[in-house]
């Protein structure tokens, strides 16, 4: 599997004076705070983009479809007039089990329906990102694996407490990588950092790399 993945390139990167993260999430702020971004955020309909992109790559398999996806809505956030010297960085995270995109929960019993379904497979994290200037722009998307130890009864406790926080109605998929007690994951393939929401070192190269 290619854990990262070029979608759209235009134009070359170049020196910028100052970076906007356009997310208001605080896990990406705090991935990004080498850069020291400003912080701003557009709305969009992401679920008008997703189903027009998921019907566009329908002859992809499931995991690729919904990569490219990602992509598509990270590229949307960035759609904003575009400031001389600046660099804006958008992105957008799926989970994805068993050929279902995992949103954030509508209720606890829901939440508890997704936090279930990992034990004992493996389920796919994308992060879809964009890097945009007047004068370039490039979207790739990174894919991370994480696998579930199997069920076991003394985890129902464990379980529980995860679940009363006040978190976890806020996380695609029920849960953010960072937040969870260590005997729930067996491993991880890829950038961990795909999972709380940014490749960061993969986005450092392709801006500050020579």
């Amino acid at each position: 599997m290619n854990y990262i993945n070029d979608y759209e390139k235009l134009g070359e990167t170049g020196k910028y004076k100052k970076y906007i993260l356009m997310s208001k999430s605080p896990r990406r702020r705090d991935l990004l705070s080498f850069l020291k971004p400003e912080i701003d955020s557009i709305r969009i309909d992401e679920r008008a983009i997703e189903k027009i992109c998921m019907e566009k790559y329908k002859d992809c398999d499931f995991l690729e479809r919904a990569s490219k996806t990602c992509a598509e809505i990270a590229k949307a956030k960035s759609d904003v007039d575009l400031v001389k010297d600046c660099l804006y960085i958008s992105s957008d995270t799926m989970v994805i089990m068993d050929d279902i995109i995992y949103g954030k929960p509508r209720d606890v019993a829901e939440a508890r329906e997704m936090f279930m379904s990992y034990f004992g497979k493996s389920h796919y994290v994308v992060t879809g990102v964009c890097l945009r200037s007047e004068n370039y722009m490039e979207v790739f998307y990174s894919i991370a694996e994480v696998r579930f130890t199997d069920y076991y009864k003394a985890l129902d406790d464990v379980i529980d407490e995860y679940l009363k926080g006040e978190n976890v109605m806020d996380k695609a998929g029920a849960y953010g990588i960072q937040d969870l007690d260590p005997r729930f994951v067996s491993y991880i393939n890829g950038d961990i950092n795909t999972i709380i929401g940014l490749p960061v070192s993969e986005v450092s190269r392709r801006i500050l790399g020579e």
